[in-house]
């Protein structure tokens, strides 16, 4: 019988197909990893490491390289290291290797999540991505091995092969750790000089995934708290921290808010208005706050159609019904402190864009039509209406008022009335200025120079003036309805280039370059201050009948030291470690300073203007007086000025921080208490803007989080002890935030409103690590439902 032999099939290890993404723990567990080092997990349950296991199918020995190195970081190197010999790579096992470096990755890692805030560390950033993104480097090892020996990218090629464009990109530095709380990894792009320059790598633009903010955008000072947020985000993700939840909840109420306030689209106007009474009182509150700085209704005919509208059956034309409705909506927003018209206010915005979205163009080219694009583009903003950015808008109201011949001066045009021919240069002029204030806001570029228009300023007329074809013009020195915006135009030349020189791509100043713009813009700003006190004082001796009110003064101060905070903030970081920028950070903060208490004026920092038998009290836990409107902007309308005065808290707290740090000496010195006067009204302002009807709570969070670390500061901390007292003060925030939410949110319930627990429920587990869905994309947009770039920070409008 013939006997045949068994054959034993012996199966080769098996390989992966694919290679790990997750850690060693995450893959035990089957649990979802966030890919961090150490992640979520592992520090949940304080595992004392976080490991990345490599599957390579072979001894890295076999690699063909033809540098002969791997670079840890693909954009940072400028010299490659010595190559590493076979016989050293070959005395370790590819796990082994992998495993060690996982580790070292891990503990550097931890170690600069726990560092200091130190301006120092903070612009290390070839140090930073290296850290970021080590582990990368393991997985495009494995795929290398595993294809055809090619040429290598730009970034691998040594340093003699590559060549470098004088219009390349810059180096970024980036905030990765954080995507949690940030919504996503915030780019920093710096310029490129050359080895014997004295100037400062500044940075000259930010990206946030699509998009790309200027110099000018608040974003800029973010930079100074990347370290303090990348700490805190990562103990928030701790499992005893009821952060994430509470937010989530907070998020849930906000969409059941929202869907009672915001009415369907698109929505047909109407003529329904409110009580004779309460429109008297919006239109007051919008002309003390809106159409003193920028003139766009010829008052006398819009009383005249507005008393018309009053009469016995009357039926209005809808586009001044429309028109009146974006005045009553922007006058809403200082109508009391509570922003108790906020819905009708959103209606009234959503039906004027209805109406402005018709088809009918060439019908409406007129002087009426622009005067409610303007209008619109001011509601949306101070209401905080989702939409189109309002940067964006801007360009295009521009573009309308272009084909108009706004730009061109009525002398090179067919003869006009003199109505005709000054509400064409009020209107223009009114275009430049928002156009100004938007790209401030926004980090965007004007795109506009003076080569593109030839309108001369408005003439120096009361508006009954123009009536009258043989009205003569006032002299400068007497004080008329457009004296205040006559001041102002002579400034616009010098801020105008502050904004092109902050936000224009190909922009690439100096400091030296800086201080001539500084010196351009305070001499104008000299003739302005000289021009307006003038008329403040004939009016205070009864030389002159009216003049321009406190309130009026405080709207240009504002305007004029954002400009000067926003040219200076460059330098402000590198001055904290080098002094010849020293005046720049020395500007910036007197601007700031100023711009908080033009917006605040019972502040706390303006106490020895308070009578000394009174203590000034926090501007926003006491009630606010009639006229106090500024303040009411500042934290009711999510634009212009509540981005301003944020910007300004935040750079205080960056110069209080650099103080605290930079403390020597066997006793401690004396620090600024009118610094951390302004960090404490800050968050009380960030939650007077919950109470006013903002749903969005993450600004509430950050400032909770920022204010109890300059608490620990200044008692003296252990760095060690500073995570748990930001857990507490976040969960605490977030319990308050929820309150109030639940309140307003049971205000609005009804049979179509969302359930809450219900809805808590969609798509997320409790304990989930990604948490990016809650910030929302628009924390960076140029104004995302006109809410300006702080969407993320003060508005839960998406795109």
């Amino acid at each position: 019988m013939e006997h045949t032999p068994k054959t034993v099939v012996v199966e080769g290890e098996r390989r992966r197909r694919r290679p790990a993404i997750s850690c060693a723990l995450c893959r035990k567990r089957k649990l979802r990893c966030n890919r961090q080092r150490p992640c979520s997990n592992c520090i949940r349950a304080k595992a004392e490491t976080c490991v990345y296991e490599s599957h390579s199918p072979g001894p890295l020995a076999s690699v063909q390289n033809p540098v002969g190195v791997f670079f840890l970081d693909a954009e940072a190197p400028r010299s490659a290291p010595a190559p590493a010999t076979s016989q050293s790579v070959s005395n370790s096992s590819p796990n082994e290797s992998s495993l060690s470096a996982r580790n070292h990755t891990s503990n550097l890692a931890a170690k600069n999540l726990t560092s200091p805030l130190t301006p120092r560390s903070q612009d290390e950033s070839i140090t930073n991505r290296s850290v970021l993104e080590a582990g990368k480097v393991w997985s495009s090892i494995h795929n290398y091995c595993s294809t055809e020996p090619r040429s290598l990218p730009q970034q691998q090629q040594p340093p003699a092969q590559r060549t470098q464009s004088p219009y390349a990109s810059p180096e970024t530095d980036f905030l990765n750790q954080a995507r949690h709380i940030t919504g996503g990894a915030i780019h920093f792009h710096r310029d490129h000089h050359l080895p014997n320059s004295t100037e400062p790598a500044l940075i000259r633009s930010v990206t946030h995934k699509t998009r790309f903010f200027g110099q000018s955008h608040w974003i800029n000072v973010f930079q100074v708290f990347k370290n303090m947020f990348v700490l805190n985000d990562v103990h928030l993700l701790e499992e005893k921290s009821n952060t994430y939840p509470l937010l989530l909840k907070c998020k849930s109420l906000a969409k059941v808010i929202k869907a009672k306030r915001n009415p369907s689209w698109p929505t047909i106007p109407t003529r329904e208005l409110p009580e004779r009474q309460i429109c008297d009182k919006l239109i007051d509150c919008y002309l003390k706050t809106s159409e003193n700085i920028h003139r766009i209704l010829h008052l006398p005919s819009f009383k005249n159609d507005y008393e018309e509208l009053w009469e016995p059956g009357a039926f209005p034309d809808i586009a001044f019904v429309v028109h009146l409705k974006l005045v009553l909506a922007l006058g809403s927003v200082c109508y009391d402190e509570e922003f108790s018209l906020r819905a009708s206010a959103i209606r009234w915005v959503y039906e004027a864009q209805t109406w402005i979205s018709e088809p009918e163009f060439k019908a409406r080219l007129g002087i009426q039509f622009i005067q409610t694009h303007i209008l619109l583009l001011l509601a949306r903003e101070a209401v905080g209406v989702a939409g189109d950015s309002v940067w964006v808008s801007a360009g295009d109201l521009v573009r309308r008022a272009m084909h108009m011949g706004l730009h061109r001066d009525p002398h090179h045009l067919p003869k006009r009335s003199l109505y005709a021919t000054q509400m064409h240069r009020r209107l223009w002029n009114t275009i430049l200025e928002i156009l100004l204030k938007m790209s401030l806001s926004s980090g965007g570029p004007p795109l506009i120079s003076p080569d593109d228009f030839d309108t001369e300023p408005p003439g120096n007329f009361d508006d009954d003036q123009l009536m009258t074809e043989s009205s003569v013009e006032k002299p400068e020195a007497e004080y008329t309805s457009m004296s205040i915006a006559l001041a102002l135009r002579k400034t616009l030349l010098a801020r105008l280039a502050v904004t092109s020189f902050l936000n224009d791509l190909t922009s690439c100043g100096t400091f030296e370059r800086t201080m001539e713009l500084d010196a351009e813009l305070r001499s104008a700003y000299k003739i302005l201050v000289h021009t307006l006190r003038g008329f403040k004082s004939r009016q205070s001796t009864g030389e002159a009948s009216f003049g321009p009110s406190d309130l009026d003064l405080r709207f240009v101060d504002f305007l004029m030291q954002r400009h000067i905070s926003a040219l200076h903030t460059p330098y402000f970081i590198p001055a904290l470690r080098q002094t010849k920028y020293a005046l720049s950070r020395k500007l910036a903060i007197e601007a700031t300073l100023k711009i908080w208490a033009a917006a605040f004026p019972s502040s706390a920092i303006m106490s020895h203007r308070h009578s000394q038998g009174s203590s000034p009290s926090s501007p926003l836990s006491s009630g606010l007086g009639n006229e106090d409107l500024l303040t009411r902007l500042s934290y009711s309308a999510p634009g212009f000025y509540r981005i301003a005065s944020m910007q300004a808290s935040l750079l205080i707290t960056a110069e209080l921080d650099t103080q605290l740090r930079e403390e020597q000496g066997l006793v401690p010195g004396p620090l600024r208490s009118d610094f951390f006067s302004v960090i404490r009204e800050s968050q009380d302002c960030s939650l007077r803007c919950i109470k006013s009807g903002e749903t969005n709570v993450k600004g509430y969070l950050v400032s909770c989080v920022i204010t109890s670390h300059m608490e620990a500061l200044m008692r003296g901390v252990d760095p060690s002890d500073i995570p748990p007292l930001f857990r507490k003060a976040s969960e605490e925030g977030m319990e308050l935030c929820v309150r109030i939410l639940e309140e307003r949110a049971g205000q609005s319930q009804d049979v179509g409103a969302v359930d809450v627990d219900e809805d808590m429920g969609i798509g997320m587990r409790q304990q989930s690590p990604d948490w990016d869905f809650l910030i929302s994309d628009a924390m960076f947009a140029y104004n995302t439902g006109l809410n300006e770039p702080m969407n993320w920070f003060l508005s839960e409008g998406t795109r």
